[in-house]
């Protein structure tokens, strides 16, 4: 690998690698935009899918899912404009065994087709109605007429994993000899463990042709699908059916973050993926969402929490070496943090009441503070009483909690400076002109800019962000408000995340204001100052 600095995981993997049947390489089919659009409550506009594909493009997937053509004229036109990109990924489109809707793929000139038909007893009998003799038929029937079309042709045997064994094996059969030359197993609701879907995918790569590509689409229902997905790799298959974040039905999908990362790291297997764009895409996907599937603290590899440090133990071992206790570096899969010790002190180490004196004594270090022992005590003390109420400590918290012990600590620097807002709205078009003052690396300049919006917030934010374009590319990545008081003159609390297009920076800010317009412009301005303060060299900690 070439970024083995990045990766420390136990060597008991390169161990057990002689009794497993590992792929040559990993290839990645990723379904978002159609099994991924399946979650209730996400649907994306056409825009947004093109946006997908070409970033799940860039990412290095092999195969993308463009979606279902023939369920409907939305999803026929994303198809066949996703398919007219000219896109390195190939494009691919769903049908079942059916002609009419292999005829929809062929008329979205995609570069190849994923054909399915459910083979499990319950689903022959309650949904298709049809036996497992009339099947087989239509699976050699169908699949040679695709391939009159295609070359490459995906095979999928829905609900697999509770379909009898050898006829699952048979039908496999049946539908290479006929033309496909990918078969894939899904667990289509999930109900299968480790050791039996590894075994299922074993029995069918050694039933089948070697050149043919066995894949796995597994569901999340019990939390296995990326064990599931992993398990199926050690027995012969070589191909992941993945979503961003594990979209999907119910539960979901495979996660492709955690199924990638564990193919590259734990396994280190060959790939297309560039490790490097799995956060940026992960936090694009999620922007889409609307807000009905977010990335949770606790998410593996992206999750807010996932390179932070609380504890005392793990805080003061990080201090000394950063990989003490993590598995790998966050840079590995886009996420940015410096190379040097006070930025990592930064980034990583969160304050809370399980927070020891290391971690303290270098958090005040970076800021370029130095305390008494009696100082040393009150801000820990404020540190822990805060922990103890249940709060999470922020840089905002901390700061303040600074304010309360010293008087004369210095404000922070403002490299962003609002110095006009004027909002029109109403029975118009609303429309919002900015006036932003941008200290760019000591030179000081003023930037004029004007847009419109769905209403005044937005018109203000695309505004503030119109002004700020010449200097970096944001994109508003999500946006929250909060009632925080009760009645008409209730205070609004604005929380965004913004990320830094040329960079990849993601920052979050939030703040308070009665007048909601300007909560929301006075946390994007907050989050516009800690780009720039990631991009400058010079902070307010200079100051101290």
């Amino acid at each position: 690998m070439d970024e083995k600095n990045d990766i420390m995981v136990s060597d008991m993997m390169e161990k057990i690698r002689g009794t497993l049947v590992l792929p040559k390489r990993a290839y990645f089919f990723d379904t978002t935009l159609r099994d991924g659009e399946q979650t209730p409550g996400i649907s994306f506009t056409l825009k947004e899918k093109i946006s997908i594909a070409q970033s799940l493009n860039e990412l290095g997937i092999d195969v993308i899912e463009a979606g279902f053509p023939v369920i409907s004229r939305g999803d026929f036109d994303a198809c066949k404009e996703i398919s007219k990109l000219g896109l390195d990924s190939e494009i691919i489109g769903l049908a079942r065994i059916k002609k009419i809707d292999i005829d929809k793929v062929i008329e979205a000139d995609m570069d190849s087709i994923h054909v399915f038909i459910a083979t499990s007893d319950l689903h022959l009998r309650e949904k298709l109605q049809m036996t497992r003799e009339e099947v087989i038929d239509n699976v050699r029937e169908l699949i040679s007429y695709a391939k009159e079309h295609y070359s490459e042709i995906e095979f999928s045997a829905e609900d697999a994993t509770r379909s009898d064994l050898d006829y699952l094996i048979k039908v496999n059969q049946a539908a290479v000899e006929s033309g496909a030359t990918r078969i894939n197993i899904p667990d289509t609701v999930g109900t299968i463990s480790p050791t039996a879907y590894g075994y299922i995918v074993r029995k069918n790569y050694e039933s089948l042709p070697k050149n043919v590509r066995i894949a796995v689409h597994c569901h999340n229902d019990f939390g296995l699908a990326v064990a599931n997905s992993i398990a199926g790799f050690e027995n012969g298959a070589s191909e992941a059916q993945t979503t961003i974040l594990g979209l999907g039905e119910r539960a979901g999908n495979a996660a492709f973050e955690e199924t990638a990362m564990s193919l590259y790291a734990l396994y280190q297997l060959p790939m297309n993926v560039n490790t490097r764009l799995i956060f940026p895409t992960a936090k694009l996907v999620e922007s889409f969402c609307g807000g009905k599937v977010s990335i949770g603290r606790l998410t593996p590899l992206i999750g807010q929490n996932a390179f932070a440090h609380e504890s005392g133990i793990h805080a003061h071992a990080m201090i000394q070496h950063a990989r003490a206790y993590e598995p790998i570096t966050p840079e590995l899969i886009g996420i940015k943090r410096s190379d040097n010790v006070e930025e990592i002190i930064k980034q990583s180490i969160k304050l809370g009441k399980h927070t020891g004196g290391h971690a303290l004594k270098a958090k005040l270090e970076e800021l370029g503070i130095h305390t008494t022992n009696d100082q040393f005590s009150n801000i820990m003390n404020h540190v822990k009483a805060f922990g103890d109420k249940g709060h999470e400590v922020t840089e905002e918290d901390f700061y303040a909690i600074l304010k309360d012990v010293f008087e004369d600590l210095p404000e922070e620097d403002q490299f962003v400076k609002l110095e006009e807002l004027t909002v029109l709205t109403g029975s118009v078009t609303p429309t919002s002109t900015v006036r932003l003052k941008i200290d760019d690396n000591g030179n000081s300049i003023e930037k004029v800019a004007s847009s419109v919006g769905v209403g005044p917030v937005d018109a203000s934010v695309n505004a503030i962000i119109k002004c700020f374009e010449p200097m970096s590319k944001i994109k508003l990545l999500n946006y929250q408000i909060d009632a925080i008081t009760g009645g008409t003159e209730a205070l609004g609390h604005t929380t965004i995340e913004i990320m830094d297009i040329e960079s990849n920076h993601i920052v979050k800010a939030s703040a308070t204001h009665e007048d909601i317009v300007m909560s929301s412009v006075l946390s994007l301005l907050k989050g516009l100052n800690l780009i720039v303060k990631k991009k400058n060299v010079s902070s307010y900690s200079k100051k101290l």
